[in-house]
């Protein structure tokens, strides 16, 4: 089965997740078939890796579109793994934080159509838990003891 543009924001999101292998189960991404040529930046561990927009899979470098990806794409990339939970999380986020450096740059460089995977990489960043509210009066107890 084939995923065909115009892509929506849910699958936009998962499919960046998984170009930049932040996944239970990373696989090599889908690059531009001109990847090669010399002009195609390093992101996310791969020369030359598409990303997710509306219109289709775009390249950064060079704008070329695939209006198309295997459905077994989003099915490997989310299955579940056998790594624990804890190595998992640890191993998406340090994928997490070099892709975003890596699209970041290039957008950076001007290259605008990384942003879609920036802002995806940007939105799983780790959120501190929020501390439990202190109980009303408690800082006076504190000062009285």
């Amino acid at each position: 089965m084939w995923l065909t543009a115009p892509f929506d924001a849910e699958l936009i999101d998962r499919l960046n997740r998984a170009q930049a292998g932040v996944v239970p189960s990373p696989a090599h991404p889908l690059v531009c078939p001109r990847a090669r040529d010399g002009r195609h930046a390093l992101a996310g561990g791969y020369v030359g890796t598409l990303v997710a927009q509306r219109r289709g899979l775009v390249c950064p470098s060079c704008g070329h579109v695939q209006a198309w990806v295997p459905a077994s794409v989003l099915a490997a990339a989310e299955r579940v793994s056998d790594e624990p939970a804890a190595c998992a999380a640890q191993r998406i986020e340090r994928m997490r934080q070099g892709a975003l450096e890596d699209f970041r740059a290039l957008v950076r460089d001007g290259h605008l159509s990384a942003q879609p995977m920036v802002e995806t990489l940007e939105a799983m960043a780790p959120r501190p838990a929020a501390r439990e509210a202190a109980p009303a009066g408690a800082a006076e107890l504190a000062l009285a003891a």
